[in-house]
């Protein structure tokens, strides 16, 4: 319980102050307990900030995961991944993490390289596996499943994320969502065999 309303507090102030000016005793004071705790729990500020992506990061993965375990056809998870994943990508938070991350890569690379292996690298690995299920499976025929897993969410999330990026006005519908990710699943699997 205390875990939750640290990390909830933490993605606050992240993304209030930014990397840089976080502090942990505001976290504190939000969430409750005491700092003891806080530093007993996630060892420090780049420990929280881990801790906050990776709570995200399950909420990205855990679609993959329901996949897997489905054993759904390869079409039909592909879509419900890119729908879940698209819509996940697209929710302000999200996008205002993306945004702070991008913004202190130069001043704080470590946190950014923590977010790059915390983040993207560990939904793509999820993706990769369940690429790898369906190619056992005798679904498809794929090389490098690292490679088409990244292919795959290129495809899924370029027009639509960068423009929310960029215009905070924009939210994209399930139906835009939607289209978007059917194109990409058509495209990817014209195309997988070559990956």
């Amino acid at each position: 319980m205390r875990r939750a309303a640290f990390l909830k507090a933490a993605r606050e102030v992240f993304l209030e102050y930014g990397y840089e000016a976080a502090n942990m005793a505001e976290i504190v004071r939000r969430a409750g307990g005491s700092l003891s705790t806080l530093y007993a729990q996630f060892g420090g500020k780049q420990g929280l900030f881990e801790a906050m992506i990776d709570s995200r990061v399950e909420e990205l993965t855990e679609q993959m995961q329901i996949e897997l375990a489905a054993r759904a056809p390869l079409k039909e998870g592909l879509r419900r991944i890119g729908e879940r994943f698209m819509t996940k990508l697209c929710e302000p938070e999200s996008l205002d993490v993306f945004r702070l991350m991008v913004g202190q890569a130069r001043k704080f690379p470590d946190a950014a390289l923590s977010f790059a292996r915390h983040g993207p690298e560990r939904v793509r690995l999820a993706l990769a596996e369940y690429l790898r299920s369906r190619a056992e499976a005798g679904e498809i025929k794929v090389r490098d499943y690292n490679l088409a897993a990244s292919v795959f969410f290129d495809l899924v999330r370029a027009r639509i994320h960068f423009r929310a990026l960029l215009d905070t006005s924009y939210r994209p519908t399930p139906e835009e969502i939607g289209e978007t990710v059917e194109r990409a699943v058509n495209v990817f699997l014209g195309g997988i065999e070559s990956i």
